[in-house]
């Protein structure tokens, strides 16, 4: 029996026909099936169809989230995108790809031990756009599929040594912003990856593109120029850009590679990012409470009033927060040396409401005895 299982598949470049689409209903007699997608929902039993064999034939993206995990999968067309650029960010948990005849199946996974956050139907049109991403040589989100893998100590040695860390990591997109949500990538975790990467560089002028395109041969330009015609092709410009870019910024990079960062060094920079996080958070919650405490001082009398009022109603509610008034005041009275009547208007409270057992067990829970 399972508690929550959402699956959807997505059609980009082409519509289902309807053929497919009865081909799928056989799979799932109630799921909502359109000619671009496919959903269901499980609260108990299970899906009967493979995920893998429907993305290779059918679908270009999938996602599955359910109260133990959660997987992203994105379909790319193996003429458009290089499976050696993956390469350096696979592993066995978090990212890893598939090839599967003209297609190259990129898979993110994390696991989800405490079951937060399990509404799939928000989550795939957010992640969409990684695919053209993708597409587009921008390798930004592989990185963080392999973050998600050393996410638990267990999964990775402390000295394995990480993948280059790409261009770009303190800019993401919100697609890349999504996928580090949807994979738990802690804050921290991403802040300390991002202390090395490089700013994103800049998008080539028109002048740089002119002359790329001038220096291809004639045959390959009217080739080009035909596919663009035809319109059969919704990547052919996404192409073009990451051919640019890879002819335009290859030497540089052999020259200047990715900075690589072990997964203990990693780890280590979050741990200490978080520790500076917590103290700030502190400071701060320090510095709201004495800001507290001085408005309370200075209307202690309508205070007093207000525990007063607090504790005549039947509200539970309202009862927690007369006493947190007095908490208050009891530091109040401490820093102007004035315990001993604090503690006298204490018994008094305590008198008043001497029938009132659930006020007093409050206080007395709160340290506010007689004494």
């Amino acid at each position: 029996m399972s508690e929550y299982q959402y699956y959807e598949f997505r059609a980009v470049d082409r519509r289902l026909t309807s053929q497919e689409q009865a081909e799928l209903r056989k799979l799932s007699t109630r799921a909502e099936i359109t000619a671009y997608q496919f959903t269901n929902v499980y609260h108990w039993g299970n899906f009967k169809g493979s995920p893998e064999r429907m993305m290779e034939q059918y679908f270009d993206a999938h996602l599955y989230l359910a109260t133990w995990g959660r997987t992203l999968m994105l379909r790319l067309p193996r003429k458009r995108f290089d499976p050696g650029d993956a390469r350096p960010y696979l592993a066995e948990r978090g990212v890893s790809l598939k090839k599967k005849g003209e297609w190259v199946i990129v898979t993110f996974e994390a696991e989800d031990e405490n079951g937060e956050d399990v509404e799939g139907e928000k989550w795939l049109a957010s992640l969409l756009p990684l695919r053209e991403e993708l597409l587009s040589g921008d390798l930004r989100c592989l990185y963080l599929g392999w973050l998600a893998g050393i996410r638990d100590e267990e999964n990775e040695s402390e000295e394995t040594e990480g993948p280059p860390v790409p261009p770009g990591l303190r800019a993401l997109t919100s697609a890349q912003a999504a996928l580090a949500d949807f994979l738990l990538i802690p804050q921290s975790m991403l802040e300390a990856a991002a202390q090395v990467s490089p700013p994103l560089a800049p998008r080539a002028p028109r002048q740089a593109l002119e002359a790329w395109v001038k220096e291809l041969p004639l045959s390959e330009k009217n080739t080009l120029l035909v596919r663009a015609m035809e319109g059969k092709e919704p990547h052919l410009e996404r192409e073009l850009l990451h051919r640019f870019e890879k002819s335009t910024r290859g030497a540089a990079q052999s020259q200047e590679p990715g900075v690589r960062r072990t997964v203990d060094a990693l780890r280590r920079e979050a741990e200490a990012l978080e520790g500076r996080q917590r103290q700030r958070v502190e400071k701060e919650q320090a510095n709201a409470w004495e800001r507290r405490l001085e408005a309370l001082a200075a209307r202690e009398v309508e205070v007093w009033k207000q525990v007063a009022e607090r504790f005549s109603t039947r509200s539970p509610t309202e009862h927690d927060a007369g006493v947190e008034l007095l908490a208050d005041l009891k530091e109040v009275a401490r820093r102007r040396g004035t315990e001993e009547e604090f503690t006298r208007r204490i018994r008094l409270l305590r008198e008043q409401n001497s029938r009132r057992h659930g006020i007093l067990a409050r206080m007395d829970e709160a340290g506010l005895s007689r004494s």
